[in-house]
């Protein structure tokens, strides 16, 4: 059951408009209201129809204009409501001259009146008047669409959906600047298991819910981007039990809602380019103004005068390579947008605001430390703060693991530095604490700049081909008869050394005989000229094997 043109008329938007002809047919019911996008709109029309048009489709068809009212009239249409002063100054006199003859209302739009002024409040009592059928089913669709394309945002869609299904519609958001639209309810968030579900599904399902404290239905609809789940829609059985055509209202809404998410990705996505490109050139030190660096970072909401502890860290597949998935740039971009949001999300209710960035291919994150610093001389001997900070970064690794099982996770540390140059210092040493450290830790675990060693030492030399010369000379040898006799004797001068020379326990180690090892060593000096029984040439194979590593770390 509709509503008349004579109740219409004192409803939202159409309290600003007038009834210009056809005053005698104000008692015709609306059922359905449609806007005229297509000069042949009249074969779409189902009857009881109130039709909003610019008559942009045929405003230079004067044979067009004298039919609308009759072909209207025939099809049972309930009114033609006309938007004047964009495409016409005013209602064409044959329009009127018919309104008036067959007794269709004839109504003008004033020119601030949109036509979700009139559609929206018509809708909620014609929604709330009758039960949804089929045919109120795609005015609701047109009337969402209309919402979505005049920008009113998803809470006009939620409102809209609310009055389609007469229970309480919410949106959960993976995405920082959506999340305000779930507050103001005790609502559980989606489970790992719920999520993982929804994704699969890729469809609305029913499932129970913590609502209020209470368990409660809901049919929950996955957003989908990309083949990610970026947030849900669920509608809470809070007044009415669900019913069939529910499903079908979150199917299609979810798509337009998923246009709105798609919106505030991109501007976050925009904004944290601005964000990690300023950072980039402070991480690297290429800042040419430190005033105007510390700025700038005011307008991203960031302190750059404090003293900050950087932490850098890198990620990869747990095959090592992301070659063979299919959209694997697409697959890349969402990855570093949830990683990064997982990092935030990790410090979001601490007392330090943290600052936290994409630079290549790390995480960078920039946490705040309140020491008493004035008088000591950096980078500190004897860091204090070195035990929490490293429970920190193992505690970041193991929540980052337990959410991205796919993933494997290492985190660099620089030492700890002062002030504004300190940023840059301190992102130079936890980036190489990554490069250099991988060789030992795999491609997980967290380490310390302080704890590489030696590796300090040989990453500081800028002439890198008195190092390669080294390493050819040494060890280098040994890896060319490695690869060329399919022999692993670098592994066992390592596994020597890591045994401190002990020749049993080695043995041991690799599951062969002593004389085995006796003769893998003799081959090692023989190789090299270096033997493992001279205290200067054992440096040397120390030394090669350390190069070696470091090697190994830019293949990596």
């Amino acid at each position: 059951m509709g509503v008349t043109i004579r109740e219409a008329m004192q409803i939202g938007g159409l309290l600003r408009c007038k009834v210009v002809a056809g005053q005698s047919g104000l008692d015709r019911q609306i059922e359905y209201i449609t806007v005229m996008e297509v000069p042949d709109v009249i074969r779409w029309l189902k009857g009881n129809d109130l039709l909003l048009t610019s008559l942009y489709p045929i405003k230079d068809d004067k044979e067009a204009i004298g039919r609308l009212v009759q072909q209207l009239n025939e099809v049972g249409s309930s009114a033609l409501a006309i938007k004047t002063h964009r495409y016409v100054e005013e209602i064409p006199e044959a329009i009127i001259e018919a309104g008036n003859r067959l007794g269709l209302p004839i109504i003008e739009i004033e020119n601030e009146v949109s036509y979700l002024d009139i559609m929206t409040p018509l809708m909620e009592i014609m929604l709330k008047k009758s039960d949804p059928d089929k045919q109120q089913m795609e005015s609701f669709f047109q009337w969402i669409s209309e919402l979505a394309m005049s920008g009113k945002g998803i809470p006009a869609l939620i409102e809209a959906v609310q009055q389609m299904t007469d229970n309480l519609v919410t949106v959960g958001s993976e995405i920082p600047s959506l999340e305000r639209l779930g507050k103001g309810r005790n609502i559980s968030p989606l489970n790992r298991a719920q999520k993982r579900e929804l994704k699969s599904a890729k469809r609305s399902i029913r499932m129970e819910r913590m609502f209020d404290d209470r368990m409660t239905p809901c049919i929950v609809t996955p957003l989908m981007l990309n083949d990610e789940l970026y947030g849900d829609v669920t509608c809470w059985q809070t007044k009415r039990e669900f019913r069939e055509l529910d499903f079908q209202v979150l199917n299609r809404t979810v798509l337009l809602m998923a246009l709105e998410f798609q919106k505030a990705i991109t501007k976050a996505d925009v904004e944290q380019t601005f964000k990690d490109d300023f950072l980039s050139d402070v991480l690297l030190g290429h800042v040419q103004d430190k005033m105007e660096a510390l700025e700038k970072g005011k307008m991203f909401g960031w302190d750059l005068t404090k003293n900050y502890q950087i932490l850098s860290i890198a990620y990869t597949t747990q095959g090592g390579e992301t070659e063979n998935r299919d959209h694997e740039a697409l697959w890349v971009q969402e990855q570093r947008r949830k990683l990064l949001r997982k990092v935030n999300d990790i410090f979001r209710f601490g007392v330090h605001k943290v600052i936290v960035a994409i630079r290549k291919e790390l995480i960078v994150v920039l946490y705040p430390r309140e020491d008493e610093v004035d008088k000591r001389e950096f980078p500190l001997t004897s860091d204090p703060q070195k035990g929490p900070v490293m429970h920190l970064a193992e505690s970041i690794r193991q929540q980052l693991g337990n959410e991205f099982e796919e993933l494997l996770f290492t985190i660099g540390i620089g030492r700890f530095y002062q002030g504004f140059d300190g940023i840059h210092k301190g992102y130079m040493e936890s980036s190489k604490a990554i490069k250099l450290g991988r060789p030992a830790l795999g491609q997980k675990g967290c380490i310390h700049y302080e704890d590489l060693g030696i590796f300090r030492i040989l990453s500081q030399f800028n002439d890198w081909k008195e190092l390669e010369s080294l390493y050819a000379e040494t060890v280098g040898k040994l890896a060319d008869y490695d690869w060329s006799n399919n022999a692993n004797l670098v592994a066992t001068l390592a596994e020597y050394f890591a045994n401190n020379c002990a020749l049993s326990e080695t043995a041991e180690k690799l599951f062969v005989h002593v004389n085995t090892m006796k003769y893998r060593l003799q081959k090692i000096e023989q190789l090299t000229g270096c033997s493992v029984h001279d205290a200067e040439k054992r440096l040397l194979l120390h030394v090669g094997l350390k190069i070696h590593q470091i090697l190994q770390a830019e293949n990596v």
